[in-house]
């Protein structure tokens, strides 16, 4: 009963880039729900606009919300803007206890999530209960307007929904809590920063290393799905993206020489299944053949891709998706690679 009393201090972080108007929606649900928390926690929303320029700043500031600080991040990439959450919460610039030291947990969603009833108190309780290493929050998806039935039919928008309290192998930031006391110096990997998946890597080693992600269900974000991402290309490229990553990934923690051959069949054998099926869909007028068929095929591409040793940095601010391909960097290459030159 007594370590359930101590003061504890929670930093919600809320990353941005160039969405002024989401961010003051965003920011103001978040600072209505840190009012309501109850003892023994206190907090803040950290909101860090990864544009140099700051073009947030005068939207958040002049909302004149105590608890809430902004800061400039002018690295480029969702990994840099990560970590200067880490670097901002684990310091004890937004404690006002009067506590030494940094916030004991530190909150991630993006700027276009919008918390749901409850969402902090519901995902602060499921950690004290058992003080996991993360917790995962449900992110729901919904759209603003109506949706091609292609996309429906493909499930490019759908998230699993674990049962609650279950141990999970990795977890995203679209709603993740982080024990920033267990986490101690861990850093999201900045060479993912353009493609995506240092909060898998990131989530990855912490169950590595013996730390446990639990499943939080009732504590939901809301994602809102953008027009711009409402098309058959843009999910496609996503399903790229994430074959890419998942392939990179394996590369870099596979201790196995045969990964990157396994990887290149794997992908292969996706991108022929796929597209059989999505042309077995075509003849059969089926849209979900149609649609998952193609997914697939997608995740499969950028597996290969991977295998060949290229990246698809799908957050690459100008140029189309071939000017977003580039070779793997060195300090991505597998660890068994790494390994095998150290030994020499």
């Amino acid at each position: 009963m007594h370590e359930t009393q101590q003061s504890l201090h929670a930093t919600i972080g809320v990353l941005t880039f160039h969405r002024p108007e989401q961010i003051v929606q965003t920011v103001e649900m978040l600072h209505q729900q840190l009012s309501a928390l109850q003892a023994p926690w206190s907090g803040e929303v950290l909101v860090v606009d990864n544009d140099p320029a700051g073009s947030g700043r005068d939207a958040v500031e002049a909302m004149g919300l105590d608890r809430v600080r902004f800061v400039v991040e002018p690295t480029p990439g969702i990994a840099a803007a990560r970590n200067r959450a880490l670097d901002e919460a684990q310091s004890s610039a937004g404690r006002q206890d009067g506590v030494e030291g940094g916030s004991d947990v530190l909150l991630f969603l993006d700027d276009d999530g919008r918390p749901g009833p409850g969402w902090l108190q519901l995902m602060l309780d499921c950690w004290l209960a058992s003080r996991p290493a993360a917790v995962a929050g449900f992110v729901d998806t919904r759209y603003p307007g109506e949706v091609d039935p292609w996309i429906h039919a493909g499930g490019f928008f759908t998230r699993r929904r674990w049962e609650s309290g279950r141990e999970l192998p990795a977890a995203a930031c679209g709603n993740l809590l982080l024990d920033l006391h267990q986490l101690g110096a861990r850093r999201f990997s900045t060479g993912l920063g353009m493609g995506g998946g240092e909060d898998t890597l990131l989530t990855r080693q912490i169950v590595a290393a013996g730390g446990r992600i639990v499943a939080c269900p009732e504590a939901v974000v809301v994602d809102l799905v953008t027009t711009d991402r409402m098309t058959r290309q843009w999910v496609l490229l996503r399903s790229l993206s994430h074959g890419n990553t998942h392939g990179v990934l394996t590369l870099m923690l596979a201790g196995d020489r045969l990964a990157r051959p396994k990887l290149l069949a794997g992908g292969l054998g996706r991108m022929v299944a796929g597209g059989g099926r999505s042309l077995l869909g075509r003849a059969r007028h089926d849209l979900t053949h149609q649609a998952r068929g193609s997914r697939a095929a997608a995740r499969g591409a950028g597996m290969v891709l991977a295998a060949a040793g290229l990246r698809y940095q799908e957050y690459v601010r100008d140029g189309g998706w071939r000017e977003r391909l580039a070779p793997i960097p060195d300090d991505l290459r597998p660890q068994s690679a790494h390994r095998k030159e150290s030994s020499r």
